[in-house]
């Protein structure tokens, strides 16, 4: 996680582009829940946690750069990053929720519970394109 927020980061502000490397981070890390959702083996998982981490180090710096970018208001900021802060704290509070309801449906397969997971970040990937471009 580490190495790709710097890596990402980086890259990032050399190029001066942002959405592409959130859309490619969600991308990232919807394919690596994928991977361990389909894992028959501990090394399987090991694999879709590193691509997990590689892609969500790159997701949270560059996400920041890009929320900093494209505030419309500094008069609205604090408001503006209250939205961005309930973005980020609703799937931690909404997920431990469904999780048992998935498990249940999936008849306790927790590879369905990955592939929920994978698709949902795919699906954040997708609401990153609207954004339009920085000031």
């Amino acid at each position: 996680m580490v190495a790709g927020s710097l890596i990402g980061g980086a890259f990032s502000d050399r190029t001066g582009r942002r959405k592409v490397f959130v859309f490619a981070a969600s991308i990232g890390y919807g394919l690596a829940m994928f991977v361990i959702a389909v894992a028959t083996d501990f090394n399987g998982f090991l694999v879709g946690m590193a691509i997990g981490g590689l892609g969500f180090g790159v997701y949270l710096a560059v996400d920041l750069a890009l929320v900093a970018d494209v505030l419309p208001d500094q008069d609205r900021a604090a408001k503006d990053l209250g939205v961005l802060n309930i973005a980020g704290a609703l799937p931690s509070s909404i997920a431990p929720a469904i999780a048992p309801a998935i498990l249940a449906v999936g008849g306790g397969n927790y590879g369905l519970l990955y592939a929920v997971a994978g698709v949902c970040a795919v699906l954040g990937a997708v609401a990153i394109l609207p954004i339009r471009g920085v000031r």
